[in-house]
């Protein structure tokens, strides 16, 4: 008993821990979410690459999040907080209950790793990984609905539409617009993005780990930056599953001129290749510029729209 206890105070613990950190960086995720959704109300200004070529940069995300705060106050830029701290909390809750129920035999005690063969080491790596993809897959089905809540009141930035409001407002919005699969819009996206990098990062960890590095100190290290890579790799999925959150809900930010109301979300993929967003927000400082430039008198520009006028005929 007393180690069960123990367990739970360890989860809720955990569960604090996640939701301080996430109300300190919220203005970060914030200004993320908004990049990744393709709204730049800030314009570019002109520097230049490593290797001396003239570029355009987006203003850092510290930037985006002053404009914020400029336009909205200190509490605007802890909009959709209420709804994404839920989502945290259900799934930190889901991912708990389903890693806890799943019980192999060989990871029961205390095992010294480096006393285990490969065939040992790589079974326990399957079975660890195994029951972590079926704990973060309940956990981002359970969370989804907020999730999606949390987006579509970020989104909200864009046009200023104020119609949600609170999490009962959106639950209500959402379900009569849209019916129970609003709630799970950008789903498979989101799945694929977590369980792709899990296994990315975990598989390449423990080949690295086994095959090519002896050094324990190092290993640890190994780890990190595959996990890392892994993220990397798969981040345009968590763009696109974000678009995916919003396009179609009646927005301004997900509706034309600002976002095409896709198909599914492997139309809004091919769509963010096509343009250059698959990467939106993936940089907090160096925030390239991928819309189309010109050059003018030696240098470079971007086009504006009365480059394009008529001329006048008299």
């Amino acid at each position: 008993m007393a180690t069960q206890g123990k367990k739970e105070e360890l989860t809720w613990m955990h569960v604090i821990v996640r939701v301080f950190l996430n109300s300190t960086t919220h203005p970060i995720e914030y200004a993320k979410v908004l990049i990744q959704l393709g709204h730049e109300p800030l314009s570019p200004y002109k520097s230049r690459t490593v290797f001396g070529r003239e570029a355009f940069y987006y203003p850092s995300v510290f930037s985006y999040i002053s404009y914020i705060k400029k336009r909205d106050g200190f509490s605007g830029c802890y909009r959709g907080l209420t709804p994404k701290l839920a989502a945290n909390i259900v799934s930190g809750v889901a991912f708990q209950r389903v890693t806890e129920s799943i019980k192999f035999k060989e990871l029961d005690g205390e095992v010294n790793i480096e006393e285990l063969t490969v065939k040992e080491r790589t079974q326990r790596f399957l079975q660890n990984t195994t029951r972590e993809s079926a704990g973060r897959a309940a956990a981002i089905l359970a969370s989804q609905p907020f999730h999606v809540i949390a987006v579509r009141c970020m989104a909200e930035f864009v046009g200023e539409d104020g119609n949600y409001m609170g999490v009962t407002t959106a639950v209500g919005i959402i379900y009569r617009e849209q019916g129970i699969k609003g709630f799970f819009c950008g789903l498979i996206p989101r799945l694929l993005c977590d369980l792709a990098a899990l296994w990315l990062g975990k598989t390449l960890a423990h080949v690295i780990n086994n095959y090519l590095v002896e050094d324990r100190d190092l290993k640890q290290y190994v780890s990190a930056s595959m996990n890392f890579l892994a993220s990397a790799m798969t981040y345009p999925l968590q763009v696109v599953s974000n678009c995916m959150a919003v396009s179609g809900s009646g927005l301004v930010a997900g509706s034309p001129p600002n976002m095409p109301i896709y198909g599914g979300w492997l139309d809004c993929y091919r769509h963010l290749r096509q343009v250059r967003g698959l990467k939106r927000g993936s940089s907090m400082l160096w925030r390239a510029y991928t819309g189309p430039t010109i050059m003018l008198d030696g240098g470079l520009a971007i086009p504006s729209s009365d480059m394009f006028a008529a001329p006048l005929t008299s």
